[in-house]
């Protein structure tokens, strides 16, 4: 079975970057626009056609276009400009900017694995934005399952709730079901629906619905892990260490803002724990892999904006998640897996996880895999290969 989908809603975590290059092309600086942003005719070379991203200099959203063979950014809707005359004079027409992309799915998760499950779809997690919904998926004839709480990838602009209905994602959904263990898959309003730090807010949010909840959906409030890729990573990350603890995450007027937001493990699949040094090791450590995703070191990031710009420095500090390891009564067991051929997110930001979790005292286990790229295959078949690990240690907590 086969399925096709917008790529805003992209399930394919080898399209997923946690910061997608703006960078413009070197001779095109006189246009009036900001040097790194989006602006017409300037190149994107490490986004992939048809990503769409909102400008921050004008709010006009544009579109990396492939023009005469080379992609470029486009306003969306607008005509493209006509391309050189060929040899019988013609120039081919006027074509405009596409309004969206399709990929093919390789997996659609089947009836049969769906009949394993109790399902519960759109459960509203809060209220401020209809984002913020998430799906429950529960072991049938497992009573009181432990939760994994997974967030999608996307760079925090695009992925859904749906993407664990699709591809590697639905692969490991079968397999959190197969080991006993319920998933909820949460959806998050995205950077150009609102700024940092709405989707970390989103994330702490459905934590603790789901916790305040539990005895109405029948998982067990005690036994909680959170998971996701790329940017999914980081909020899986981010709700694993700062737990109990303030900050910007936080939502003062949520209803369940009392409830524990502390989880007993994490999955983090090739995301980043401090975008300061997430930039500085793509520059330190260069990737020399050509056909993995988003390759280069460009130091714009879709949620903050360019991390060299002073002004921004203390919301990307608040960010940082290594700080919040130190204020944990109990480190959350944390399975960190990264590709060594990745480059969207360096290899060396796990590497440097592993070694804060260790240093404060936590259990980290890291899983390099050799050539794996973003959200590679092989990465992805190895996450999956450590779910049973993780069902141990669930059944292992009182």
């Amino acid at each position: 079975m086969v399925k096709t989908r917008h790529f805003c809603f992209a399930a394919s975590l080898a399209l997923l970057a946690l910061t997608i290059s703006l960078t413009p092309a070197f001779g095109a600086l006189d246009d009036g626009y900001p040097q790194d942003s989006p602006a017409p005719g300037r190149t994107c070379p490490n986004a992939v056609a048809g990503y769409e991203t909102v400008s921050t200099f004008n709010g006009k959203t544009f579109v990396c276009t492939v023009i005469e063979g080379v992609q470029k950014w486009w306003i969306k809707g607008d005509p493209l400009p006509s391309p050189a005359p060929t040899s019988n004079g013609n120039s081919g027409g006027v074509t405009t900017a596409p309004t969206n992309i399709v990929i093919t799915n390789f997996y659609v998760l089947p009836a049969s694995s769906l009949a394993k499950m109790k399902v519960f779809e759109n459960v509203a997690y809060a209220t401020q934005s209809p984002e913020q919904r998430v799906d429950i998926y529960l072991p049938k004839g497992v009573k009181n399952p432990p939760l994994m709480i997974w967030t999608h990838g996307g760079g925090f602009v695009f992925g859904d709730e749906d993407g664990m209905k699709f591809d590697y994602e639905a692969k490991m959904l079968e397999e959190f079901i197969k080991n006993g263990i319920a998933v909820a898959s949460v959806n998050y309003r995205l950077a150009q629906m609102a700024p940092f730090p709405a989707s970390g807010q989103d994330a702490k949010l459905a934590i603790r619905f789901l916790r305040a909840n539990a005895a109405q959906y029948g998982f067990n409030p005690k036994k909680f892990a959170t998971g996701g890729g790329s940017a999914g990573a980081y909020l899986a990350l981010m709700g694993a260490f700062t737990a109990n603890q303030s900050s910007v995450f936080d939502t003062p007027d949520d209803p369940n803002l009392k409830t524990s937001a502390a989880v007993s493990a994490v999955f983090d699949l090739f995301g980043n724990a401090n975008f300061i040094t997430m930039s500085a090791n793509k520059v330190k450590y260069p990737c020399t892999d050509k056909t993995d995703f988003a390759y280069g070191s460009d130091p714009y990031g879709s949620w903050f904006g360019d991390v060299r710009l002073p002004a921004l420095r203390p919301a990307i500090d608040s960010a940082n998640l290594y700080p919040f390891l130190k204020g944990l009564k109990v480190i959350p067991r944390v399975y960190i897996f990264h590709g060594t051929a990745d480059c969207s997110v360096s290899k060396y930001d796990s590497i440097e996880l592993a070694k804060e979790v260790t240093k404060a005292k936590g259990k980290s286990y890291l899983f390099l895999v050799p050539g794996g790229t973003h959200g590679g295959a092989s990465v992805m078949a190895e996450a999956k290969k450590r779910i049973p690990e993780l069902a141990k240690y669930f059944a292992s907590l009182k």
